[in-house]
């Protein structure tokens, strides 16, 4: 599988929303439907993971995850 940074991954999905929102019908094609559905999954999981490094990150120097 292909390792996306999260640039990457924000400039494709743009990119096929801007397509979307410019073609005629409104409508992307089945693979591109499905590839900015993979996309943005793929980003939200990847601010997910960054996400729960922040917070294991936070509970080690604190004792908890509170500020």
């Amino acid at each position: 599988m292909i390792k996306y940074s999260e640039i990457e991954l924000r400039e494709m999905i743009s990119n096929l929303k801007l397509v979307k929102e410019t073609s005629n019908n409104f409508e992307l094609q089945d693979k591109s439907e499905i590839d900015l559905t993979t996309y943005e999954l793929l980003l939200e999981n990847y601010l997910k993971k960054e996400f729960d490094e922040w917070l294991i990150n936070l509970a080690k120097k604190n004792g908890t995850t509170e500020y």
